[in-house]
This record gives structure tokens, sequence and C-alpha cells, in this order.
């Protein structure tokens, strides 16, 4: 497996407000979840890599319908809390993104037609009762791999339409439910062992 495979998460929150208008103090609440998203980004960026480089790990947000945010290696501008990510993320919504994300309009489907365009890039659905992420060979030996992740309730009916109109590959960590943030931690880990 080349140790440069990019790792990539998309993480849908159909019921975030686009418009960055949460308070901190409240984000499950007033953000509609948006601690989800808080917590996989200090995954990705902070606790979750040992090996792996932050540069081949991209976070990708799928804001309600209408808005994505990209999220690229923040070296040493990342936040240090949920609450600091919360600022990045009510920051970026407003139109005052920092240099390592990217803010778009866009939907759910124009993201998955733009990431499995390349040939040598795997799309997947983070499902309990997908094949084994350990025993899919083809997950390590690709350039790309991105892994679709439900909010704290799982895909909406829109993102399980999108899910079956492209017909995603659904992939596991196993038969128990984890928290997305565990989750992403857990594909990086698998993904370093492999390396190692």
């Amino acid at each position: 497996m080349p140790e440069t495979t990019m790792l990539r998460f998309v993480q849908i929150l159909p019921q975030v407000s686009p418009q960055g208008d949460f308070l901190l103090q409240d984000l499950p609440g007033s953000g509609r979840r948006i601690d989800v998203l808080c917590r996989d980004l200090a995954a990705c960026f902070e606790w979750g890599p040992k090996s792996w480089s932050k540069s081949n790990l991209e976070m990708v947000a799928v804001i309600g319908t209408e808005k994505i945010l990209t999220f690229r290696n923040p070296q040493n501008q990342a936040p240090h809390s949920e609450v600091g990510w919360a600022l990045v993320v009510r920051e970026s919504l407003r139109g005052r993104p920092p240099s390592y994300v990217h803010v778009s309009d866009g939907t759910l489907g124009e993201v998955v037609r733009h990431l499995i365009q390349d040939e040598d890039a795997k799309l997947w659905v983070l499902d309990e009762s997908g094949a084994s992420l350990s025993d899919c060979q083809s997950c390590f030996h690709t350039t790309q791999n991105s892994f679709m992740l439900g909010d704290h309730r799982g895909f909406d009916s829109q993102s399980l339409a999108v899910i079956s109109q492209f017909d995603i590959q659904r992939i596991s960590l196993g038969k128990k439910s984890y928290l997305s943030s565990h989750a992403l931690a857990a594909i990086i880990s698998e993904f370093e062992r492999k390396v190692r």
C-alpha cells in the first residue's frame, strides 16, 4: 500500500444550518449537532493519526443541502478543542475561512460525482452491515479512499437515496456502532497498521 494514500472523510450533516448561526455554548442544540463535525475534525487532524501524514488526510463536511466545507492539513493552525473547531466552522460558514478550509456551494450528489471520477479512488459508506474494512484488500491498493459518515442518527432519506443512486459499497468496522470520530480514528489506525 502506498504511504501517500489519501484518506478522506465525508461527514453528512443534513440538519446543520449553512448560515453558521449556532451558539458556541450550545453546539448540539443550536448547532443541530455541529459538535459531531467538531469531534471528527479533532480526530482527523489531532488525536487520530499517530504516524499517518496529516497532508494525506482530508475532511469534507456536507452542511444542510447546499454548503460544502473541505478541510485540509491545518498544520500549526489546528484548534485544540471542540469549541475551537466550532469557531473555525462558524467563521467559514460566514465567509471568513482560514487558509486550510475551502467553502463552496454544492450537494452531496455533486461531492459523490467528484469523488468517483478518479479510477484509482474508492468511495465507501460506513455501515455495520458492510464488508469488513480489515478484509477489504482493494482499500489498501488505491491512491484515494473516501469514507462517508452519517450524523448521530445515521443517514437521512436523501443521503440514502444518493448512496443508492451511485451504488456506493458499504464497509464496516464491526457490528458495534461507533461515534463517527472514533470510526474515523479507527480507519486511520487500520491504514497505519497496514503500512507497518
